[in-house]
């Protein structure tokens, strides 16, 4: 994902910046693949940064924590980070906790995959659902239970909890 910065006269500036298929990669174990991505980015320019800010929306196909099957989702958050030259960056990083991406010599031109790649990171479910009803696999027989039922039966009781039992006899109703 190339951002052009020769493009604009003046600032402040915006644009969109689009990902070409396989440009982010598997960024997490649950992303089975990435279809589509952009950037709307803000950008202001200040002596010799450029400030960007912007959102970040990708269509991607994730695998559910719970049945396993792959599920198509749009990720969204949001990014900010500064461009500037290699050598100002080389000064500037350690003194603030920006993001700083950088351009060799007057180029202008910066690659930003990495912030992308890490706002999308964190836009991400940590354990992403194909639905918030999603009932996963039968954990005898691994049979997907949104899809079918199954005939095993939970009954394994720990054996500390025998005591119970006598607290609290079974009613025949």
């Amino acid at each position: 994902m190339i951002l052009d910065l020769r493009v604009f006269d003046e600032y402040p500036a915006e644009t969109t910046v689009y990902a070409n298929p396989g440009e982010l990669g598997r960024f997490d174990d649950s992303v089975v693949r990435i279809d589509a991505a952009k950037v709307d980015l803000a950008i202001q320019k200040s002596a010799e940064e450029y400030y960007c800010q912007g959102e970040v929306e990708a269509q991607v196909v994730l695998e559910c924590s719970r049945c396993l099957v792959e599920f198509a989702s749009n990720v969204l958050g949001d990014t900010d980070f500064v461009v500037c030259s290699s050598e100002f960056g080389a000064r500037r990083r350690g003194t603030d906790d920006e993001d700083y991406v950088c351009f060799e010599g007057n180029d202008l031109r910066v690659d930003i995959v990495e912030p992308v790649r890490q706002t999308l990171v964190f836009a991400l479910s940590m354990k992403p659902l194909c639905s918030e009803d999603c009932r996963g696999l039968c954990p005898t027989c691994g049979t997907n239970l949104n899809e079918q039922t199954c005939n095993c039966t939970d009954e394994t009781i720990d054996p500390r909890w025998d005591g119970l039992k006598r607290l609290f006899p079974e009613r025949k109703d």
